[in-house]
């Protein structure tokens, strides 16, 4: 049995992007201290920042941004910056070791919520089972964060029981930064992080807090992605 859940909002009134300012380059800060974030993320703010990157999704997402029109950069810059928006992007999934999973969440007409769970067993004394859990953003099929959590542990053999947990981000979203604090906590065959959005631009809002983990067995695993409420 598959399960996916994702919030659903209304998609807000487009903004113009006339007369907002540009988003600062962190090279630019003053030296006495920090530079103040700016008011809002611009499609020329946003196209710099892209243009800056080094990664290979940044370089991605520059390339597909530049074929929309000027109305979807408008919106695409405008739900980068939604914070109701971050917060939707949820998950549940599911189902029994082996078989893959992959769920898109369409949240509106531009945006979808897109999950994809591996699982796998080594052939080892251990039968050390591998389940990777990654749930995705993406903006007119540009895919904008993406959080990742791995999971191994062993389901067979005497001896101890070696678990290993690991998280990976991906975010080309210049409204946030995202990290997880702290990195992957293990429990028995539970593995579990908290990845924290900060703000980089005021229009955001506040920092938005999120709980990934997967809990496996043997036979099957479930996987989830959720706020941890303000």
């Amino acid at each position: 049995m598959l399960m996916s859940t994702t919030g659903r909002l209304t998609s807000a009134a487009v903004a113009t992007v006339a007369g907002l300012a540009v988003l600062a380059p962190a090279a630019h800060a003053v030296e006495q201290g920090p530079a103040k974030p700016a008011a809002k993320l611009t499609v020329a703010g946003y196209t710099k920042y892209l243009q800056t990157q080094k990664s290979p999704e940044a370089k991605l997402a520059l390339k597909k941004f530049l074929k929309l029109n000027k109305g979807q950069k408008a919106v695409f810059v405008k739900d980068l910056q939604d914070r109701r928006i971050y917060r939707a992007l949820l998950s549940q999934a599911r189902g029994p070791i082996g078989k893959p999973v992959s769920i898109t969440d369409p949240h509106n007409k531009e945006v979808r919520f897109v999950t994809k769970v591996s699982s796998t067993v080594a052939k080892d004394k251990y039968r050390t089972t591998t389940v990777r859990f990654t749930v995705t953003e993406e903006i007119f099929k540009i895919p904008v964060t993406s959080e990742t959590l791995t999971f191994s542990y062993a389901t067979a053999g005497d001896g101890p029981r070696k678990t290993v947990g690991s998280a990976k981000v991906t975010n080309v979203n210049a409204a946030i930064a995202i990290k997880n604090n702290p990195r992957v906590s293990i429990k028995g065959k539970l593995a579990q992080t908290r990845w924290v959005a900060t703000p980089q631009v005021k229009s955001f809002g506040k920092a938005v807090v999120k709980k990934q983990d997967i809990h496996g067995n043997k036979a099957t695993f479930r996987a989830f992605l959720g706020n941890i409420d303000d």
